[in-house]
């Protein structure tokens, strides 16, 4: 029968700090020390020496910085700004309806786990959808707030008649950055507009 051969367990990797890497660099660049005699003042191996001078020679650092923590994501960066266009242009849309844009647009099909972590790495969340008027112009808003408190408060008379408006999403969350409230543009406007009018009372009439 075959032997059995013995169980042996890997050695662990060891990690340096960014300190100790910054004394190979002043022993091989300042001291002109050799490599093997650095390995043998550091009590490291050869090929971590010479991969810091490597680096160092490359980007003029001692460590690379790490992009992403653990493998690398599924989308790429073309497909994540797409992504992140979609939110933009529609904050209420949904998962499986972002899986399907990038199915047309960039023959990529996604699982919707992937596209909700992709989403969380990128700092974006789902919340609820504060809805404004397209129509909405502030400082219009501000200009007749300035004209009309010249008047007293019983010299105005206000009507308004209000209509449904069906072209108002009534989708109840939407995804937006931490922190920061989803809110997306809806237009008021269906079928004959009635807007706030003020009445002047005829005892401000003077001609």
């Amino acid at each position: 029968m075959p032997r059995k051969r013995p169980f042996q367990v890997a050695p662990l990797r060891r990690h340096y700090s960014a300190d100790l890497k910054q004394r190979i660099i002043h022993q091989a660049y300042t001291l002109h020390r050799q490599s093997k005699d650095i390995t043998t003042d550091l009590d490291m191996p050869l090929r971590v020496v010479q991969r810091v001078k490597r680096t160092w020679n490359e980007i003029g650092e001692v460590c690379r910085d790490r992009q992403h923590q653990g493998r690398a994501p599924l989308l790429s960066v073309h497909e994540t700004q797409f992504m992140l266009a979609l939110l933009e242009h529609s904050p209420d849309i949904y998962l499986d309806e972002i899986q399907e844009q990038l199915q047309e647009q960039h023959n990529f099909t996604a699982s919707l786990n992937t596209i909700s972590r992709t989403l969380k790495r990128l700092g974006i969340s789902s919340k609820k959808l504060s809805r404004t008027a397209a129509e909405c112009c502030q400082e219009a808003w501000n200009t007749f707030a300035l004209e009309i408190g010249t008047y007293p408060a019983e010299y105005l008379v206000a009507g308004d008649k209000a209509a449904i408006n069906v072209l108002t999403t009534y989708r109840a969350n939407g995804w937006s950055v931490q922190g920061l409230r989803a809110c997306k543009r809806c237009n008021f406007v269906h079928g004959t507009r009635y807007a706030l009018r003020s009445n002047i009372h005829h005892s401000m009439l003077t001609h």
